[in-house]
């Protein structure tokens, strides 16, 4: 699962595989209050029953092929739910999240800014949890990292978040 953070909701797009080998986002895409712990854990629940589609490859014209060789889609279809004009704005106002869910474990990740603003390679946290654990725990996880973060401006969580980002 891909979850975008942004200040003031959460985007979870459908992450569907293609023949080519490359996932693409596809709707439904979830967007809801990542605050409000009953319906993140609602929405990954979702997520987990709806699965991990096939879906045919794209239509040439609607790929883009990014500097490192992979395909992306040329209107990514969280724009619309962003609000952004770019993938490059989406990204600027927004903190990238990953889960993985496998049987014997949850594998959360998420990365940094880079010098413009956008996402960076640079994780900031790989964090393995115990299948066991259930989703509460998870989501917990994910928004004690959204505590930490300083660098997405208006991110409001728990009574000691600043209400901008230094430097942003």
């Amino acid at each position: 699962m891909s979850l975008i953070i942004m200040a003031d909701k959460a985007i979870l797009p459908t992450d569907a595989l293609t023949p080519s080998r490359f996932t693409i986002s596809i709707e439904p895409i979830q967007v809801f209050d990542y605050q409000d712990k009953s319906e993140f854990i609602a929405a990954l629940e979702n997520s987990i029953e709806r699965g991990f589609p096939n879906v045919s490859d794209p239509p040439e014209e609607d790929v883009v092929y990014f500097e490192d060789g992979m395909p992306g889609f040329k209107k990514p279809p969280e724009l619309k739910y962003a609000q952004a004009a770019s993938w490059e704005d989406l990204e600027r106002r927004s903190i990238s999240v990953s889960l993985r869910c496998y049987p014997s474990q949850y594998l959360i990740e998420s990365w940094g800014r880079a010098k413009n603003g956008t996402w960076s390679d640079e994780k900031l946290l790989e964090l393995r949890l115990p299948s066991t654990v259930g989703l509460e725990v998870v989501v917990n996880a994910i928004l004690d990292h959204l505590r930490t973060r300083r660098d997405l401006p208006g991110l409001l969580i728990g009574p000691f978040q600043q209400k901008t980002a230094k430097g942003a």
